[in-house]
């Protein structure tokens, strides 16, 4: 049975805690506020990449960009 998914909040407060637990000792508090902040904007991004559904056939967009011969 697979668990309900975690709030976006709940999300970023595991993460940071991973990171705090491995590196909290080797940073200030003004850089784990900053680490904090860095980790609720990924995954704020994440649940939103998340978001989109890819069919099997979606590719990725390939750019145009038009051949000019020179004159």
């Amino acid at each position: 049975m697979t668990p309900p998914p975690l709030t976006a909040s709940a999300e970023a407060e595991r993460l940071f805690a991973l990171v705090r637990d491995r590196h909290g000792d080797r940073l200030t508090p003004e850089q784990l506020d900053g680490v904090r902040k860095g980790i609720e904007g990924v995954v704020q991004a994440a649940r939103a990449l998340r978001a989109v559904r890819l069919d099997n056939s979606d590719e990725p967009m390939q750019p145009f960009v038009p051949y000019r011969a020179d004159p």
